[in-house]
């Protein structure tokens, strides 16, 4: 606290004079000083909102490539799963071909077959026939 010298009419004029230039001058400074943190107090604000806009953006972007890369994995997935589904289309069909094959040889032996068994067969009732009508014709 200030403390002023005491003459005849009062205070001294001069030191008070002195001490409210003082005052105004720190009012000044400080009114000054106040003024600049308002601005660097926007423009941090500024800076903010616009660092705010960068990281929202950069994380749409980033999100946007994970999306990407998800759908690419999945196209991926997919088409080995076409190509392994195709391949075992083709495996099962090959198979089936081999099995037809296989069923037709044994369908063509089994045909041969009966054809040797009914020419034995013929052969044998003509046989026995033969026979019969030999024997008939002795009695």
């Amino acid at each position: 606290m200030k403390r002023f010298s005491i003459v005849n009419n009062g205070y001294n004029i001069e030191e008070v004079n002195q001490f409210i230039d003082m005052v105004i001058k720190k009012l000044e400074r400080l009114s000054e000083d106040n003024n600049n943190y308002l601005m660097q107090l926007e423009t941090l604000k500024k800076q903010s909102s616009q660092n705010t806009d960068v990281k929202v953006a950069k994380a749409l972007i980033a999100a946007q490539e994970t999306t990407d890369k998800m759908k690419e994995l999945a196209r991926t997935e997919a088409d080995l799963i076409v190509k392994e589904a195709k391949d075992n289309a083709s495996a099962i069909v090959h198979e089936a071909l081999v099995s037809a094959q296989k069923t037709e040889q044994e369908l063509d032996m089994l045909k041969k077959s009966y054809s040797v068994y009914k020419t034995k067969m013929e052969s044998l009732i003509k046989g026995q026939l033969s026979l019969l009508e030999k024997s008939n014709i002795e009695e």
